[in-house]
């Protein structure tokens, strides 16, 4: 009964310094395409229905991505296709399952934003009493207390609220990691089993689940002694994967939709320059560490301490959380942006390592001091959400507004790129093309004749 309220009240505790930074803004670029695409519904999205075949998808890219001007030309075609991976930006389809029912019960969108904060509550709980079943006793209580503390005072959870796939992609990859840590401490296949299934969900929502794929392969190789690993379990492990892809997203088998996604991501890192902003590598991490400078300081601190005593028994746990995390960081090295959810794939891995690494210490001290820890944690989280609020923005609205009050809403627009998603999911009668420059070039009206032309 005592980790059950526990629980609850970490649970008020997250939704208190949460739900402050629920917006209740129009749906804006990522949010307006995820919501577009779940208007198309479950099968849809479990299909991929529509998409572009994968040679034509090669083709298409190749030969327009090479033209001038060919970036608004594809992206023009792509959404002319109805193309519903390209509205779900590549990535896999499990975060649409949880919010196609959500946006079909009439709320607005700030109702919406907050019935999605039932993902982190998820991880949240499953952090508690994942470390609760992974360390037993008063160890597994502070652990879990303080695992949960670093989590749900991150800026990195507590800021990201928008609709996004990345807080699930968070809740997968943290129970891939505490089934993985608990296959290292008992060296029981069902664990293991345990860990193929969340890497697969975790594959069916980021494509950065690749990192989660090879942490497993390493663990695996690293306990093949514990876990008696041969050619049978390893195909058994492979086929367990590729069912519970089967069953959530069976179009990245039959369609090789994935294929797709990997290849539209890795054009981003490395082919286009500030995919994701243009803050820059010392502004990204600058903004990281200023946001929640205790957070970093108590994973600093715990990782010194891991490298210091590396062979202490309750250290061998984590290692899987620790590699997951460093090819994580190697992995999302070049997303460079301020957006909190940007750092959803690393920084819970890293809290979670934090308490795993100094809850033996913490215990060996006196309780109150891990009390002083998780209260200065939850100090400064309300200290940051109170002090940097979050700001509504007024041009989505206004944009809005205007084309309303214009009689615009069935016009062919010439628009921002950046508020094209928004238009065509509130109007979805307009005909519309983007352009990207500060204002319209000529180009961007070659074989488009407008009704209007919206500036920034």
């Amino acid at each position: 009964m005592k980790h059950f309220l526990a629980a609850a009240a970490l649970v008020a505790l997250l939704l208190f310094l949460i739900t402050r930074n629920v917006s209740s803004d129009p749906y804006v670029y990522d949010e307006a395409d995820y919501m577009y695409a779940a208007s198309l519904g479950y099968f849809a999205n479990w299909t991929d229905t529509p998409t572009l075949p994968l040679p034509d998808f090669l083709r298409i890219g190749l030969s327009r991505g090479r033209q001038t001007g060919g970036r608004q030309e594809l992206s023009e075609f792509i959404r002319q296709s109805k193309d519903i991976v390209f509205y779900r930006h590549w990535h896999g389809p499990f975060y649409h399952y949880f919010l196609i029912p959500v946006s079909q019960l009439g709320l607005n969108e700030q109702g919406v934003r907050t019935a999605l904060l039932a993902i982190p509550v998820m991880t949240l709980l499953a952090i508690y009493f994942g470390c609760l079943w992974l360390m037993p006793g008063t160890l597994g209580l502070l652990t879990a207390f303080l695992a949960s503390v670093l989590f749900l005072s991150s800026f990195t959870v507590f800021r990201s609220t928008e609709l996004a796939p990345h807080q699930l992609f968070a809740l997968c990859y943290l129970c891939c990691l505490i089934f993985l840590a608990k296959t290292v401490a008992t060296g029981r296949r069902s664990d293991w089993y345990g860990a193929v299934i969340m890497a697969a969900l975790a594959f069916c929502t980021l494509e950065v689940a690749f990192v989660a794929i090879l942490t497993l392969m390493i663990c695996g190789y690293i306990e093949r002694e514990r876990l008696q690993m041969d050619w049978r379990f390893a195909a058994r492990s492979v086929m367990l994967f590729i069912a519970t892809v089967l069953i959530v997203w069976p179009a990245a088998v039959f369609k090789l939709t994935f294929v797709k996604s990997y290849i539209f991501m890795a054009y981003l890192a490395l082919a286009r320059k500030g995919s994701w902003g243009n803050t820059g590598f010392f502004g990204t991490w600058g903004n990281r560490i200023l946001s929640s400078p205790l957070e970093w300081a108590v994973v600093a601190f715990a990782l010194i301490l891991y490298l210091r005593r590396p062979s202490q028994k309750d250290h061998r746990l984590v290692y899987p959380v620790l590699i997951f995390a460093i090819l994580m960081l190697a992995a999302t090295g070049r997303v460079l942006s301020d957006s909190a959810r940007y750092s959803l794939p690393f920084m819970p891995a890293l809290d979670l390592f934090a308490a795993i690494t100094l809850a033996p210490a913490l215990s060996l001290i006196r309780r109150p001091a891990t009390l002083a820890i998780a209260g200065l944690l939850v100090v400064a989280a309300v200290l940051e959400a109170f002090n940097r609020p979050y700001r509504s923005d007024p041009h989505p609205s206004a944009v809005l507004q205007h084309i309303r009050q214009a009689n615009l809403t069935d016009k062919a627009l010439l628009v921002p790129q950046s508020d094209l998603p928004m238009i065509h999911y509130y109007f979805p009668a307009t005909r519309l093309r983007g352009y990207y420059t500060q204002q319209p070039v000529a180009a961007d009206l070659e074989g488009f004749a407008p009704d209007a032309i919206l500036y920034p």
